[in-house]
């Protein structure tokens, strides 16, 4: 029969303060990750946007039409989402800037307000886009 040895830490009397626990688990062991990233989220960035629904959804056709098209060469060229994700974002921004930011009411949706640039073009809607993109990519 073979054993199993489990190696225990001492027991201190102390628990890790909930600020502790948070360092060690959400700390990046990549010094340049640790610098750049947030360990933090903020609620109040805008997620599902229109410029969402549509950059992610036309980065997705643009990619799946242009990787078929160019799949029928002999040396087939490859077109990679990260190539999307490089041109949605200044597109993202020109949009934030171009779009009208008045509110209105979607009839049968109750008294909520939508607005097409509800703000400036923010790292999770370029996220979600990147998703989208992914979707269509080889």
């Amino acid at each position: 029969m073979a054993s199993l040895e489990v190696d225990c830490p001492e027991w201190t009397g102390r628990s890790k303060s909930a600020e502790e626990e948070v360092d060690e688990n959400e700390s990046s062991p990549v010094e340049q990750v640790r610098l750049t990233v947030p360990t933090t989220d903020d609620p109040s960035m805008p997620v599902w946007t229109f410029r969402v629904c549509f950059l992610g959804l036309l980065s997705c056709v643009l990619l799946s039409f242009l990787n078929t098209f160019f799949g029928y060469r002999t040396e087939p060229l490859v077109i990679t989402m990260i190539s999307m994700r490089i041109a949605t974002l200044p597109v993202g921004r020109f949009k934030a800037k171009v779009l009208p930011t008045a509110k209105f009411q979607v009839p049968g949706f109750g008294s909520r307000e939508y607005s097409l640039n509800p703000g400036p073009f923010n790292v999770k809607e370029h996220v979600l886009i990147s998703i989208f993109a992914n979707a269509g990519g080889p």
